[in-house]
């Protein structure tokens, strides 16, 4: 059987009535005020009808870009990053290019073997979302090879280039929330494996600080295992217990407050919690989690338009340029923080 001819460029532009240089414009995302929106509809329709596909490969012979990124994301099953990642992908949608998705290995050496494949010549940069293990050497190993990247939500002391929710503001607002609300004795839960609520924890304790004793705050690891949840046990048990936890990813709060009704705590009533990520269903949870919502799109449009950016430049500027961006968060106040309890509550 003879192969059906291949749709090239010149068949689309005949049967639209433009120019060849029209719909290289149009379907590569070029379109300017000279071509009518009329006219890129027309192309787009006639691209579409005949199956016409932009050959990525010819276009980055020419111009040495394909229009193709990489993410990587730390964990694609929990709360907020696949939250996220699906909202970058439809960001890099609006933005017509393609951007493909992988979840990381469980180190920095496998985790460098991704890499790898994202160092080819197919690939414009690279966002990381989130933080991955020896990610500040993954970046140093990008920029030797000479690839655009950016960090996506990996905390103020994580590698540049970087966009950021602005997390100072944000812990702010749900310190300021609880003290409006009464409460003295307010604590931070946070996982040391996390840098981004590792940041957020030092963020509460200069809070903390500034209140000049107004609140007392202590910090609570709360890792998987049994004994921090012993340790978390003790401490709602003795005299001076916090009235408010803030937890440092709604993620986390969920298993706070799960863990807090296991002991026969009631939300609000016996003890606040907060969150912090505005994740979709948090506003569906009993009780609906008070929380500080990240801009996701706002921070997926940003941290794309960075990438883009930083690609188009040569590599030595690139990395002489460590931009940090940043977009401010808003605090969504929902039925899980009270004024704390004038009767204290007991485990006994």
């Amino acid at each position: 059987m003879k192969a059906p001819k291949r749709i090239g460029i010149l068949d689309v532009a005949r049967l639209a009535g433009v120019s060849a240089t029209t719909v290289s414009r149009v379907l590569n995302g070029q379109a300017d005020s000279r071509i009518s929106l009329e006219t890129q509809e027309r192309v787009k329709a006639t691209a579409s009808s005949v199956g016409y596909v932009v050959n990525r490969l010819a276009t980055s012979l020419r111009t040495h870009r394909t229009g193709v990124f990489g993410a990587i994301v730390n964990s694609l099953s929990g709360h907020y990053q696949p939250h996220l990642t699906s909202r970058l992908q439809i960001v890099a949608q609006r933005r017509r290019v393609e951007l493909l998705v992988a979840q990381a290995k469980a180190d920095a050496g496998e985790i460098a073997g991704q890499l790898r494949l994202f160092q080819q010549d197919f690939f414009d940069g690279v966002i990381m979302v989130s933080d991955l293990p020896g990610q500040q050497a993954l970046c140093d190993h990008l920029d030797l090879m000479g690839k655009a990247h950016v960090t996506l939500g990996a905390g103020l002391t994580g590698p540049l280039p970087a966009v950021l929710t602005d997390d100072r503001e944000g812990i702010r607002l749900l310190f300021d929330h609880l003290v409006e609300l009464g409460h003295r004795r307010i604590s931070f839960v946070y996982r040391v494996s996390r840098s981004a609520l590792r940041d957020r924890m030092s963020i509460f304790q200069d809070a903390v600080a500034s209140s000049a004793g107004l609140v007392v705050g202590d910090v609570i690891s709360f890792e998987k295992g049994e004994r921090d949840r012993k340790l978390l046990a003790d401490i709602l048990a003795s005299p001076q217990c916090p009235t408010a936890l803030i937890c440092g990813s709604d993620g986390l709060a969920i298993e706070v407050v799960a863990f807090l009704r296991d002991l026969g705590l009631r939300i609000p009533t016996d003890i606040s919690v907060v969150g912090y990520d505005n994740v979709p269903d948090t506003a569906y949870w009993a009780p609906p989690l008070t929380t500080v919502a990240q801009p996701t799109d706002a921070l997926c449009e940003a941290s794309l338009d960075l990438l883009i950016e930083l690609s188009n430049l040569p590599s030595d500027l690139r990395v002489e340029k460590r931009p940090i961006r940043f977009v401010t968060p808003e605090l969504v106040i929902r039925a899980s923080s009270s004024s704390p309890s004038l009767r204290p509550f007991s485990l006994a």
